[in-house]
């Protein structure tokens, strides 16, 4: 054999080599799969009323089915205002306060719902740049349309 014809046998391996060095990996791994078309599950977020004073709380997750008879064990007492919103996935906080103050409202989107159980006629009181809501002291189940909870940012108890 010539020198000429070793060269290019030579080459030939070489080039053999680097195509299988480079390419057998490729050929090992998974084919690239898109990424399922699952529905995204519910979008929730945690209303808040700030500040809670001592003695008031919150009860959280509580069921649509279930929201009307929270807010009346939470009002049983005299001097209570109960106030439940919706949390974005079918379930309700509700808030149990009665120090008179003036509070801060976030992410009070939807399905407001308020019994107040305060004397001497106190009202709470929502209210935003654009809409304002008084519920009496009636003790009552009162909602609120949700154009007008999405737009409120503070609360009054007196």
């Amino acid at each position: 054999m010539s020198l000429r014809g070793i060269r290019k046998r030579a080459a030939a391996l070489v080039v053999t080599v680097i195509a299988t060095v480079a390419l057998v990996p490729l050929a090992t791994q998974a084919p690239a799969q898109a990424a399922p078309n699952v529905a995204a599950g519910p979008t929730a977020w945690t209303p808040g009323i700030s500040p809670l004073f001592s003695g008031e709380w919150v009860q959280r997750n509580v069921s649509s089915a279930d929201r009307n008879t929270a807010l009346v064990t939470c009002s049983l007492a005299a001097g209570i205002a109960c106030v439940s919103v919706g949390q974005g996935d079918g379930t309700h906080s509700v808030f149990h306060l009665f120090r008179c103050e003036t509070r801060s409202l976030s992410n009070f989107i939807n399905a407001l719902a308020v019994r107040n159980n305060q004397t001497g006629g106190a009202q709470v009181h929502f209210w935003g740049p654009t809409y304002q809501v008084y519920i009496p002291a009636d003790g009552l189940i009162h909602t609120v349309p949700d154009y007008a909870t999405y737009d409120f940012n503070r609360l009054d108890l007196c």
